[in-house]
């Protein structure tokens, strides 16, 4: 095998598949990458022996067919500190170099592209399209909901995609918030979701990755699906990983309806003072008090030390003289403020101890964000 390739364009395509391969690989082979060379195609595939397999592919000017299995970090680690010229990569047997001038290479030792660890093949019965932009969104307004734990319910640390009606709805939740955002997918012909999938996280921001680092951030995102497997693709990228097994929580019947007491404030005023009372609260609970009266919210923490804020705000529902009091956990308020991005942020809710429903002030109901309410001592 022999190409040419700017490290410009080798070396993003390699950092890109480098974030499937195990940082501690249990054998050798299980920390390549497998590049195939075929005219000026150059296809570098990698997989992290779960099952998340990606493959992408970049044009290079090839001048000898050929395949070798190689170490991703040593390959990746090479490119990527070489000089920014035109790289020649090259192999003899299981040897491959990477030169940058006369004597002025690396040599990498190889593996037989036979041992490498083959991803499964994938007949999805079940699809959807999206735009990469579209499935960036989706990506950024819920995996943060996902959980990080996967010992317990290892279906919650994935995120859910369904259909309902004419657009895919995709839920995260990790039992203490929920994020659910509505998209719009791109044809109708390709809106065949026949199930209920759970997609790891990781297997979307792969393919991100991938679409970013070979010129395909505006592409179409074919993702389809089987019982038991994904493959997303891009004209030049695949991702083919393992659905998560579930059930995954019921989650329509949680979202609540008719919350009496809307409050509206300025989103990024709240950030501020939801920074500074943070620092306040007690490390392990991060709880924090609100309480809302007269068009004012008063914030307060005590943890090592009390700090009080207040905001201006907008209220409907509220009856009685008394103030409204509810308690929350202050870093997930802000995680989810972050997500939700939005001038203006209203929240709903039905009294002091229950859900609280979160959504960007506007006209459209596509995102949505329930955080339970916590309760605080009196």
């Amino acid at each position: 095998m022999k190409f040419t390739a700017k490290k410009s364009i080798l070396a993003p395509a390699l950092s890109a598949a480098k974030l499937v391969v195990p940082a501690k690989p249990a054998i050798t082979i299980a920390g390549c990458f497998l590049l195939r060379l075929k005219g000026n195609n150059l296809e570098i595939t990698a997989n992290d022996v779960t099952g998340l397999g990606l493959c992408l592919n970049i044009e290079v000017n090839g001048e000898e067919n050929g395949e070798i299995a190689v170490s991703a970090t040593d390959f990746s680690d090479t490119v990527a500190n070489a000089p920014d010229v035109e790289l020649i990569v090259s192999t003899e047997g299981l040897n491959l170099t990477v030169s940058w001038g006369d004597e002025r290479d690396s040599d990498l030792g190889g593996k037989n592209p036979e041992d490498f660890i083959k991803t499964p093949e994938v007949e999805p019965d079940s699809q959807v399209s999206l735009k990469v932009p579209a499935l960036n969104f989706l990506l950024s307004k819920v995996a943060f909901a996902a959980s990080k734990n996967s010992d317990n319910r290892p279906s919650l640390t994935g995120i859910l995609l369904e259909a309902e009606d004419s657009k895919l709805v995709s839920v995260g939740t990790d039992s203490h918030r929920l994020s659910r955002v509505y998209v719009q997918p791109e044809a109708e012909e390709t809106f065949s979701l026949s199930r209920s999938s759970i997609v790891p996280p990781r297997a979307i921001q792969a393919l991100l990755s991938a679409a970013a680092a070979v010129g395909d951030s505006e592409a179409t995102v074919y993702m389809g699906f089987t019982e038991t497997h994904l493959n997303f693709k891009t004209p030049k990228t695949s991702v083919t990983a393992k659905l998560l097994e579930g059930p995954y929580p019921s989650w329509r019947p949680v979202i609540p309806t008719n919350l009496p007491i809307s409050i509206k404030f300025n989103t990024a005023e709240m950030l501020d003072v939801l920074q500074r009372v943070n620092v306040s609260a007690d490390k392990t609970t991060h709880n924090a008090r609100l309480s809302i009266q007269d068009s004012i919210i008063k914030i307060s923490a005590v943890g090592s030390r009390r700090t009080r804020e207040k905001i201006a705000c907008a209220c409907e529902g509220i009856k009685g003289s008394e103030p409204l009091h509810i308690g929350v956990n202050v870093s997930y308020l802000l995680e989810i403020l972050k997500i939700c991005g939005a001038e203006e942020t209203k929240v709903l809710v039905n009294g002091e101890h229950s859900l609280c429903e979160i959504l960007p002030s506007g006209d459209s109901n596509d995102l949505l964000f329930l955080l339970m309410l916590v309760r605080l001592a009196e």
